[in-house]
Protein backbone atom coordinates (compact mmCIF):
# COMPACT_ATOMS: atom_id res chain seq x y z
CA UNK A 1 0.00 0.00 0.00
CA UNK A 2 2.13 2.85 -1.28
CA UNK A 3 1.40 6.34 -0.03
CA UNK A 4 0.68 8.86 -2.77
CA UNK A 5 0.68 12.59 -2.24
CA UNK A 6 -2.03 14.73 -3.73
CA UNK A 7 -0.04 17.92 -3.30
CA UNK A 8 1.65 19.81 -6.08
CA UNK A 9 5.39 19.21 -5.72
CA UNK A 10 6.09 22.68 -7.04
CA UNK A 11 4.03 24.16 -4.24
CA UNK A 12 5.29 21.86 -1.54
CA UNK A 13 7.53 22.83 1.31
CA UNK A 14 10.47 21.13 -0.37
CA UNK A 15 10.51 23.90 -2.97
CA UNK A 16 11.78 26.15 -0.20
CA UNK A 17 15.00 24.15 -0.08
CA UNK A 18 16.58 25.87 -3.08
CA UNK A 19 19.59 27.11 -1.08
CA UNK A 20 22.75 25.00 -1.10
CA UNK A 21 22.68 24.13 2.61
CA UNK A 22 18.96 23.34 2.64
CA UNK A 23 19.34 21.27 -0.51
CA UNK A 24 22.09 19.21 1.12
CA UNK A 25 20.00 18.73 4.25
CA UNK A 26 17.07 17.45 2.18
CA UNK A 27 18.30 13.95 2.86
CA UNK A 28 17.39 11.44 5.58
CA UNK A 29 20.99 10.79 6.68
CA UNK A 30 21.86 14.32 7.93
CA UNK A 31 18.45 14.55 9.60
CA UNK A 32 19.18 11.36 11.51
CA UNK A 33 22.60 12.69 12.51
CA UNK A 34 21.09 15.98 13.70
CA UNK A 35 18.59 14.07 15.83
CA UNK A 36 21.36 11.90 17.26
CA UNK A 37 23.64 14.84 18.08
CA UNK A 38 20.81 16.87 19.60
CA UNK A 39 19.88 14.11 22.04
CA UNK A 40 23.56 13.32 22.66
CA UNK A 41 23.98 16.88 23.96
CA UNK A 42 21.03 16.32 26.31
CA UNK A 43 22.56 13.05 27.54
CA UNK A 44 25.96 14.64 28.20
CA UNK A 45 24.40 17.55 30.10
CA UNK A 46 22.12 15.28 32.17
CA UNK A 47 25.03 12.93 32.85
CA UNK A 48 27.27 15.73 34.11
CA UNK A 49 24.73 17.95 35.88
CA UNK A 50 21.99 15.74 37.36
CA UNK A 51 23.85 12.41 37.46
CA UNK A 52 27.11 13.96 38.68
CA UNK A 53 29.13 12.01 36.13
CA UNK A 54 27.55 8.63 37.02
CA UNK A 55 25.94 7.20 33.85
CA UNK A 56 24.42 4.34 35.88
CA UNK A 57 22.10 6.85 37.52
CA UNK A 58 20.11 6.90 34.23
CA UNK A 59 18.87 3.43 35.19
CA UNK A 60 16.84 5.07 37.99
CA UNK A 61 17.40 2.16 40.35
CA UNK A 62 15.60 2.82 43.63
CA UNK A 63 17.48 2.81 46.92
CA UNK A 64 14.59 1.88 49.23
CA UNK A 65 14.73 -1.90 48.62
CA UNK A 66 11.22 -2.14 47.19
CA UNK A 67 12.36 -3.30 43.74
CA UNK A 68 16.11 -2.72 43.63
CA UNK A 69 18.18 -4.06 46.51
CA UNK A 70 21.49 -2.14 46.45
CA UNK A 71 23.26 -4.48 48.87
CA UNK A 72 22.67 -7.44 46.51
CA UNK A 73 23.65 -5.70 43.27
CA UNK A 74 26.97 -6.16 41.53
CA UNK A 75 28.60 -4.22 40.09
CA UNK A 76 27.66 -1.33 42.33
CA UNK A 77 25.73 1.47 40.62
CA UNK A 78 24.32 4.84 41.58
CA UNK A 79 20.76 4.85 42.91
CA UNK A 80 17.96 7.40 43.33
CA UNK A 81 16.25 7.95 46.67
CA UNK A 82 12.85 6.53 45.70
CA UNK A 83 11.31 3.31 44.40
CA UNK A 84 13.03 4.03 41.10
CA UNK A 85 11.65 3.87 37.57
CA UNK A 86 11.14 1.42 34.70
CA UNK A 87 14.77 1.51 33.58
CA UNK A 88 15.78 -0.67 36.54
CA UNK A 89 13.77 -3.57 35.11
CA UNK A 90 15.28 -3.24 31.63
CA UNK A 91 18.69 -3.19 33.30
CA UNK A 92 17.85 -6.33 35.31
CA UNK A 93 16.86 -8.32 32.19
CA UNK A 94 19.90 -7.04 30.27
CA UNK A 95 22.09 -9.20 32.54
CA UNK A 96 20.27 -12.27 31.26
CA UNK A 97 16.97 -11.91 29.31
CA UNK A 98 16.27 -15.62 29.83
CA UNK A 99 16.44 -15.56 33.63
CA UNK A 100 12.79 -15.12 34.57
CA UNK A 101 13.13 -15.51 38.33
CA UNK A 102 11.09 -12.98 40.28
CA UNK A 103 14.26 -11.61 41.89
CA UNK A 104 17.63 -11.70 40.14
CA UNK A 105 20.75 -9.52 40.05
CA UNK A 106 19.42 -7.58 43.03
CA UNK A 107 16.18 -6.48 41.37
CA UNK A 108 12.62 -7.77 41.95
CA UNK A 109 10.12 -7.61 39.09
CA UNK A 110 6.93 -5.73 39.95
CA UNK A 111 4.45 -6.79 37.23
CA UNK A 112 4.49 -9.89 35.03
CA UNK A 113 4.28 -7.90 31.81
CA UNK A 114 7.95 -6.99 32.32
CA UNK A 115 8.89 -10.51 31.19
CA UNK A 116 7.36 -10.03 27.75
CA UNK A 117 8.88 -6.59 27.08
CA UNK A 118 12.53 -7.53 26.83
CA UNK A 119 13.55 -6.59 23.29
CA UNK A 120 15.54 -3.59 24.57
CA UNK A 121 17.24 -5.75 27.18
CA UNK A 122 18.13 -8.41 24.59
CA UNK A 123 19.91 -5.83 22.43
CA UNK A 124 21.74 -4.49 25.50
CA UNK A 125 22.69 -8.04 26.52
CA UNK A 126 24.18 -8.69 23.08
CA UNK A 127 26.05 -5.38 22.81
CA UNK A 128 27.41 -5.69 26.35
CA UNK A 129 28.95 -9.05 25.41
CA UNK A 130 26.52 -11.21 27.31
CA UNK A 131 25.36 -8.87 30.04
CA UNK A 132 28.74 -7.56 31.18
CA UNK A 133 27.63 -5.51 34.17
CA UNK A 134 30.19 -2.73 33.86
CA UNK A 135 29.21 -2.06 30.25
CA UNK A 136 25.42 -2.19 30.66
CA UNK A 137 24.74 1.33 32.01
CA UNK A 138 26.54 2.90 29.03
CA UNK A 139 25.16 0.44 26.48
CA UNK A 140 21.55 1.14 27.51
CA UNK A 141 22.06 4.87 26.89
CA UNK A 142 23.90 4.36 23.60
CA UNK A 143 21.15 2.10 22.23
CA UNK A 144 18.54 4.79 22.82
CA UNK A 145 20.71 7.49 21.25
CA UNK A 146 21.23 5.38 18.13
CA UNK A 147 17.52 4.60 17.94
CA UNK A 148 16.60 8.28 18.22
CA UNK A 149 18.92 8.94 15.29
CA UNK A 150 17.20 6.13 13.37
CA UNK A 151 13.79 7.64 14.16
CA UNK A 152 15.00 10.97 12.75
CA UNK A 153 16.24 9.20 9.62
CA UNK A 154 12.92 7.37 9.16
CA UNK A 155 11.00 10.57 9.92
CA UNK A 156 12.86 12.30 7.09
CA UNK A 157 11.81 9.50 4.74
CA UNK A 158 8.18 9.98 5.78
CA UNK A 159 8.57 13.71 5.13
CA UNK A 160 10.08 13.14 1.68
CA UNK A 161 7.25 10.78 0.75
CA UNK A 162 4.84 13.56 1.67
CA UNK A 163 6.67 15.93 -0.72
CA UNK A 164 8.13 17.91 2.15
CA UNK A 165 11.69 18.84 3.03
CA UNK A 166 13.52 16.09 4.90
CA UNK A 167 14.15 18.41 7.87
CA UNK A 168 10.49 18.05 8.79
CA UNK A 169 11.56 14.58 9.90
CA UNK A 170 13.06 16.21 13.00
CA UNK A 171 9.51 16.47 14.32
CA UNK A 172 9.69 12.73 15.02
CA UNK A 173 12.53 13.25 17.51
CA UNK A 174 11.12 16.48 18.97
CA UNK A 175 8.65 14.67 21.21
CA UNK A 176 8.99 15.79 24.81
CA UNK A 177 8.42 12.27 26.18
CA UNK A 178 11.84 11.28 24.85
CA UNK A 179 13.38 13.26 27.71
CA UNK A 180 12.22 10.38 29.92
CA UNK A 181 12.96 7.54 27.49
CA UNK A 182 16.49 8.71 26.72
CA UNK A 183 17.16 10.02 30.21
CA UNK A 184 15.86 6.99 32.13
CA UNK A 185 16.77 4.00 29.97
CA UNK A 186 13.31 2.94 28.78
CA UNK A 187 12.38 1.06 25.61
CA UNK A 188 10.36 3.52 23.49
CA UNK A 189 13.18 4.63 21.13
CA UNK A 190 13.88 1.04 20.07
CA UNK A 191 10.25 -0.10 19.85
CA UNK A 192 9.17 2.97 17.89
CA UNK A 193 12.15 2.83 15.54
CA UNK A 194 10.98 -0.71 14.75
CA UNK A 195 7.38 0.45 14.34
CA UNK A 196 8.26 3.31 11.99
CA UNK A 197 10.63 1.12 10.00
CA UNK A 198 7.89 -1.49 9.71
CA UNK A 199 5.38 1.06 8.47
CA UNK A 200 7.78 2.31 5.79
CA UNK A 201 8.60 -1.24 4.72
CA UNK A 202 4.87 -2.02 4.48
CA UNK A 203 4.33 1.05 2.31
CA UNK A 204 6.88 -0.31 -0.13
CA UNK A 205 5.56 -3.89 -0.12
CA UNK A 206 8.57 -5.25 1.79
CA UNK A 207 6.29 -7.39 3.88
CA UNK A 208 8.80 -9.77 5.46
CA UNK A 209 10.94 -6.90 6.71
CA UNK A 210 7.83 -5.07 7.95
CA UNK A 211 6.64 -8.18 9.81
CA UNK A 212 10.01 -8.72 11.51
CA UNK A 213 10.37 -5.08 12.56
CA UNK A 214 6.85 -4.73 13.94
CA UNK A 215 7.14 -8.09 15.71
CA UNK A 216 10.33 -6.92 17.40
CA UNK A 217 8.57 -3.69 18.32
CA UNK A 218 5.90 -5.75 20.10
CA UNK A 219 8.61 -7.85 21.75
CA UNK A 220 10.17 -4.61 23.02
CA UNK A 221 7.11 -2.64 24.11
CA UNK A 222 3.72 -4.33 24.21
CA UNK A 223 1.59 -1.24 23.31
CA UNK A 224 2.97 -1.46 19.75
CA UNK A 225 0.62 -4.46 19.44
CA UNK A 226 -2.10 -1.91 18.61
CA UNK A 227 -0.59 -1.58 15.12
CA UNK A 228 -0.82 -5.27 14.05
CA UNK A 229 -4.33 -5.45 15.53
CA UNK A 230 -5.34 -2.46 13.38
CA UNK A 231 -3.62 -3.98 10.34
CA UNK A 232 -5.62 -7.16 10.84
CA UNK A 233 -8.89 -5.21 11.04
CA UNK A 234 -8.06 -3.22 7.90
CA UNK A 235 -7.17 -6.38 6.00
CA UNK A 236 -10.43 -8.06 7.08
CA UNK A 237 -12.32 -4.98 5.90
CA UNK A 238 -10.55 -5.16 2.55
CA UNK A 239 -11.38 -8.87 2.23
CA UNK A 240 -15.03 -8.08 2.92
CA UNK A 241 -15.02 -5.34 0.29
CA UNK A 242 -13.22 -7.70 -2.12
CA UNK A 243 -10.40 -5.17 -2.40
CA UNK A 244 -7.72 -7.69 -1.41
CA UNK A 245 -7.05 -11.39 -0.98
CA UNK A 246 -5.10 -13.17 1.78
CA UNK A 247 -1.41 -13.18 1.05
CA UNK A 248 2.05 -12.08 2.13
CA UNK A 249 0.85 -8.68 3.47
CA UNK A 250 -0.99 -10.57 6.22
CA UNK A 251 2.34 -11.74 7.60
CA UNK A 252 2.76 -8.19 8.95
CA UNK A 253 0.01 -8.77 11.51
CA UNK A 254 0.23 -12.55 11.83
CA UNK A 255 3.91 -12.67 12.90
CA UNK A 256 3.63 -9.97 15.62
CA UNK A 257 0.45 -11.66 16.86
CA UNK A 258 2.21 -15.02 16.96
CA UNK A 259 5.18 -13.54 18.84
CA UNK A 260 2.84 -11.97 21.39
CA UNK A 261 0.85 -15.17 21.95
CA UNK A 262 4.04 -17.24 22.17
CA UNK A 263 5.52 -14.90 24.80
CA UNK A 264 2.28 -14.98 26.77
CA UNK A 265 2.31 -18.77 26.72
CA UNK A 266 5.94 -19.01 27.86
CA UNK A 267 5.38 -16.46 30.60
CA UNK A 268 2.27 -18.30 31.82
CA UNK A 269 4.22 -21.55 32.15
CA UNK A 270 7.44 -20.16 33.62
CA UNK A 271 6.25 -17.33 35.88
CA UNK A 272 3.75 -17.69 38.70
CA UNK A 273 0.96 -15.20 39.30
CA UNK A 274 -1.31 -13.24 37.01
CA UNK A 275 -0.62 -13.73 33.31
CA UNK A 276 1.35 -10.98 31.58
CA UNK A 277 -1.49 -9.88 29.31
CA UNK A 278 -3.99 -9.86 32.17
CA UNK A 279 -1.58 -7.91 34.38
CA UNK A 280 -1.01 -5.41 31.57
CA UNK A 281 -4.73 -4.91 30.95
CA UNK A 282 -5.60 -4.66 34.64
CA UNK A 283 -2.81 -2.23 35.46
CA UNK A 284 -2.80 -0.06 32.35
CA UNK A 285 -6.35 -0.07 30.92
CA UNK A 286 -9.74 0.98 32.28
CA UNK A 287 -13.18 2.06 31.06
CA UNK A 288 -13.26 4.84 28.42
CA UNK A 289 -12.42 8.26 29.91
CA UNK A 290 -12.61 6.88 33.48
CA UNK A 291 -9.05 7.99 34.24
CA UNK A 292 -8.60 10.65 31.54
CA UNK A 293 -11.34 13.07 32.64
CA UNK A 294 -10.59 13.02 36.40
CA UNK A 295 -6.87 13.21 35.66
CA UNK A 296 -7.15 16.30 33.46
CA UNK A 297 -9.63 17.92 35.87
CA UNK A 298 -7.24 17.34 38.78
CA UNK A 299 -4.33 18.80 36.79
CA UNK A 300 -6.38 21.90 35.98
CA UNK A 301 -7.32 22.41 39.64
CA UNK A 302 -3.75 21.85 40.75
CA UNK A 303 -2.46 24.31 38.15
CA UNK A 304 -4.93 27.01 39.17
CA UNK A 305 -3.86 26.58 42.79
CA UNK A 306 -0.19 26.80 41.75
CA UNK A 307 -0.34 29.94 39.60
CA UNK A 308 0.74 32.13 42.50
CA UNK A 309 3.46 29.76 43.65
CA UNK A 310 7.16 30.11 42.71
CA UNK A 311 7.32 26.46 41.57
CA UNK A 312 4.61 26.75 38.92
CA UNK A 313 6.33 24.42 36.45
CA UNK A 314 6.60 21.46 38.82
CA UNK A 315 4.69 18.21 39.26
CA UNK A 316 1.20 18.08 37.82
CA UNK A 317 1.57 21.51 36.19
CA UNK A 318 3.71 19.78 33.59
CA UNK A 319 1.00 17.17 33.09
CA UNK A 320 -1.46 19.85 32.03
CA UNK A 321 0.79 21.63 29.54
CA UNK A 322 1.89 18.26 28.16
CA UNK A 323 -1.75 17.28 27.65
CA UNK A 324 -2.56 20.59 25.94
CA UNK A 325 0.44 20.40 23.60
CA UNK A 326 -0.38 16.84 22.57
CA UNK A 327 -4.08 17.67 22.28
CA UNK A 328 -3.24 20.31 19.66
CA UNK A 329 -1.40 17.67 17.62
CA UNK A 330 -4.23 15.13 18.01
CA UNK A 331 -6.95 17.58 17.00
CA UNK A 332 -4.92 18.66 13.96
CA UNK A 333 -4.40 15.04 12.91
CA UNK A 334 -8.12 14.28 13.20
CA UNK A 335 -8.86 17.44 11.19
CA UNK A 336 -6.77 16.14 8.25
CA UNK A 337 -7.58 12.45 8.60
CA UNK A 338 -9.68 12.44 5.41
CA UNK A 339 -7.43 14.67 3.32
CA UNK A 340 -4.16 13.03 4.37
CA UNK A 341 -2.61 10.80 1.72
CA UNK A 342 -1.44 8.35 4.39
CA UNK A 343 -2.71 4.78 3.81
CA UNK A 344 -5.84 3.60 5.59
CA UNK A 345 -3.95 1.40 8.05
CA UNK A 346 -1.86 4.37 9.22
CA UNK A 347 -4.97 6.47 9.81
CA UNK A 348 -6.59 3.58 11.65
CA UNK A 349 -3.38 3.07 13.64
CA UNK A 350 -3.51 6.68 14.81
CA UNK A 351 -7.11 6.22 15.98
CA UNK A 352 -6.21 2.93 17.67
CA UNK A 353 -3.35 4.45 19.64
CA UNK A 354 -5.52 7.38 20.74
CA UNK A 355 -8.10 4.91 22.04
CA UNK A 356 -5.61 2.69 23.89
CA UNK A 357 -3.09 5.25 25.13
CA UNK A 358 -5.53 8.04 25.98
CA UNK A 359 -9.19 7.07 26.14
CA UNK A 360 -8.68 3.65 27.79
CA UNK A 361 -5.48 4.44 29.70
CA UNK A 362 -5.71 3.88 33.44
CA UNK A 363 -4.66 6.06 36.35
CA UNK A 364 -1.23 4.44 36.04
CA UNK A 365 -0.66 7.11 33.37
CA UNK A 366 -3.12 9.90 34.12
CA UNK A 367 -2.28 10.03 37.84
CA UNK A 368 1.48 9.95 37.32
CA UNK A 369 3.53 13.07 37.97
CA UNK A 370 6.81 11.90 36.44
CA UNK A 371 6.03 10.24 33.10
CA UNK A 372 6.07 13.46 31.04
CA UNK A 373 4.02 11.87 28.28
CA UNK A 374 6.48 9.13 27.30
CA UNK A 375 3.69 6.52 27.13
CA UNK A 376 1.80 8.61 24.55
CA UNK A 377 4.63 8.66 22.00
CA UNK A 378 2.88 6.39 19.48
CA UNK A 379 -0.08 8.82 19.36
CA UNK A 380 2.32 11.64 18.56
CA UNK A 381 4.30 9.73 15.92
CA UNK A 382 1.20 8.52 14.07
CA UNK A 383 -0.27 12.04 14.16
CA UNK A 384 2.91 13.48 12.62
CA UNK A 385 2.78 10.83 9.88
CA UNK A 386 -0.77 11.93 8.98
CA UNK A 387 0.13 15.62 9.08
CA UNK A 388 3.20 15.23 6.87
CA UNK A 389 1.19 13.22 4.33
CA UNK A 390 -1.42 15.98 4.06
CA UNK A 391 -1.19 18.13 0.91
CA UNK A 392 0.68 21.37 1.48
CA UNK A 393 -0.46 23.18 -1.66
CA UNK A 394 -3.73 24.81 -2.65
CA UNK A 395 -6.69 22.61 -3.54
CA UNK A 396 -10.37 23.21 -4.04
CA UNK A 397 -12.39 24.59 -1.16
CA UNK A 398 -15.66 22.93 -2.07
CA UNK A 399 -15.96 20.86 1.08
CA UNK A 400 -16.12 23.98 3.23
CA UNK A 401 -18.84 25.67 1.23
CA UNK A 402 -22.02 26.89 2.85
CA UNK A 403 -23.81 23.70 1.80
CA UNK A 404 -21.16 21.31 3.14
CA UNK A 405 -22.25 18.78 5.75
CA UNK A 406 -21.06 19.02 9.34
CA UNK A 407 -18.84 16.00 8.72
CA UNK A 408 -17.18 17.67 5.73
CA UNK A 409 -16.64 20.85 7.70
CA UNK A 410 -15.06 19.07 10.64
CA UNK A 411 -13.11 16.50 8.60
CA UNK A 412 -12.77 18.24 5.26
CA UNK A 413 -11.56 15.92 2.47
CA UNK A 414 -9.62 18.80 0.86
CA UNK A 415 -7.98 20.30 3.95
CA UNK A 416 -4.32 21.30 3.48
CA UNK A 417 -1.41 21.59 5.89
CA UNK A 418 1.06 24.23 4.77
CA UNK A 419 4.49 24.44 6.32
CA UNK A 420 3.50 27.55 8.25
CA UNK A 421 0.34 25.93 9.61
CA UNK A 422 2.25 22.79 10.57
CA UNK A 423 4.82 24.92 12.40
CA UNK A 424 2.05 26.51 14.49
CA UNK A 425 0.59 23.08 15.27
CA UNK A 426 3.89 21.71 16.61
CA UNK A 427 5.03 24.95 18.31
CA UNK A 428 3.51 24.01 21.71
CA UNK A 429 5.31 20.66 21.56
CA UNK A 430 8.66 22.39 20.98
CA UNK A 431 8.03 24.80 23.87
CA UNK A 432 7.22 21.91 26.24
CA UNK A 433 10.29 20.02 24.99
CA UNK A 434 12.52 22.98 25.91
CA UNK A 435 11.04 23.18 29.42
CA UNK A 436 11.42 19.44 29.97
CA UNK A 437 14.98 19.33 28.65
CA UNK A 438 15.95 21.93 31.24
CA UNK A 439 14.01 20.13 33.96
CA UNK A 440 15.66 16.76 33.40
CA UNK A 441 19.15 18.16 32.97
CA UNK A 442 18.84 19.60 36.49
CA UNK A 443 16.41 17.22 38.19
CA UNK A 444 15.57 13.53 37.89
Amino acid sequence: MQVTSTSDPAASDRSAGGGTLLARLDNPLPVGLIGFVGWLIYVVLRWQVWAGGHISKFIMSGSNNRYSHPAEMFPKISHVSSTGYDGQFYYRFAFDPFNWARTAYGITVDYNYRYTRIGYSVVAWILSLGGHGRLLPTVLVVINLICVGVIGYLGAKFAREGNRHALWGLLFVAYFGLTISVGRDTAEPLSDACMLGGLLAYRHSRYILAAVLIAYGVFTNEPVLVLPVVLALVRIYQFWRKQAKPGLPDLVWVLPGFVYVLLQGIEKVVVKGKASGAADATQNLTLPFKALVPGVYRDIRFSIDSWTQPNFFDGWDYNLIIFIALLVIVVAAFAVIRSSAAPLHEKAGFVGFVLVEWVLASGQFWDATFGDGRTFIEIYLMAIILLLATPAGAVTDAARSAHASLLDKAFAPDRTMSGKRLAWVVAPTIVVLIFLLRRHIIHQ
